[in-house]
């Protein structure tokens, strides 16, 4: 009897374990996250997040498309809840939990008009506090996104500058900085190039790298900090280290990326910064 009870409590233990869900929180950021449209799924976040799920089979799966705001709300409510691609700041950690190294890419720059760059005579590394203090441009950022700790901590400093937008895609901002609404924007390469191709922007554009930050970032994923939380933390850093050094995971997060020299170099680096980080 003992026995038959001690099977039947293992039973109920795993089939609750099976039926815990992630909810998996996203907005449109082609082509990180590509949530609509002729490309919808084949985003590097999407793709990756396939992979890192085939071996998470003890939970169900389920994306939600929110905006920025949003997600980090549902976080604090503590509800059963996940964010691929998070980067970690003072105020999130305070009801996030962070997992090990998740996603890599190359890190934002400066996107400007080709012909206001002629004009300022940018052509090189971009000093964000020369163009918001010295030039008096204008940009506009996503509500609630983190760009990283450095640009972060500057933007803070020119309240009269920088613009802030709630959004569930990063579409609109491209479409507003072709209308003139604002002097440039903080993305990154991948989306930038995405935009230029498939958003029939009039005007021409070039992406200049940033001074004081690495050209490559690391993210990991970020749950609710709860016991639910922990223990999906726990698991997904497990699944982490079943994918990150597979061809199929490489391929996922360089699926955006150009191919030659770029291509090449973020082989490399993936291999000594990421694979390293992820494995330490």
């Amino acid at each position: 009897m003992r026995f038959i009870s001690i099977v039947i409590l293992l039973f109920c233990s795993m089939y609750s374990l099976a039926e815990q869900p992630i909810n998996w929180l996203a907005y449109n950021q082609p082509p990180a996250n590509i949530l609509e449209g002729k490309y919808q799924g084949q985003g590097f976040i999407n793709l990756a997040q396939k992979e890192l799920i085939k071996v998470l089979p003890q939970y169900i799966h389920v994306d939600q498309h929110v905006t920025v705001g949003r997600f980090l709300h549902n976080l604090k409510l503590k509800k059963e809840a996940c964010v691929f691609g998070l980067h970690k700041t003072i105020e999130r950690d305070q009801y996030i939990l962070f997992s090990e190294p998740a996603l890599f890419h190359p890190n934002v720059r400066v996107l400007v008009a080709k012909e206001k760059a002629r004009e300022l005579n940018l052509n090189n590394q971009i000093d964000l506090k020369l163009l918001l203090g010295g030039y008096n441009l204008t940009t506009n950022l996503i509500e609630s996104r983190s760009y990283g700790k450095v640009i972060d901590l500057l933007v803070k400093d020119y309240p009269n500058n920088v613009f802030y937008r709630s959004s569930h895609s990063n579409s609109a901002l491209f479409k507003m900085l072709d209308r003139g609404r604002f002097d440039f924007m903080i993305t990154y390469p991948s989306a930038a190039n995405y935009a230029i191709k498939n958003l029939e922007l009039k005007n021409e554009y070039v992406l200049l790298p940033i001074k004081g930050i690495p050209l490559y970032v690391v993210s990991g994923i970020g749950c609710s900090k709860s016991q639910w939380g922990e223990q999906a933390i726990a698991d997904i850093n497990v699944a982490l280290t079943k994918v990150v050094r597979t061809q199929s995971y490489f391929n996922a997060l360089s699926s955006w990326v150009n191919n030659g020299l770029e291509y090449d170099e973020f082989r490399k680096s993936y291999n000594e910064k990421f694979v390293t980080l992820s494995e330490n």
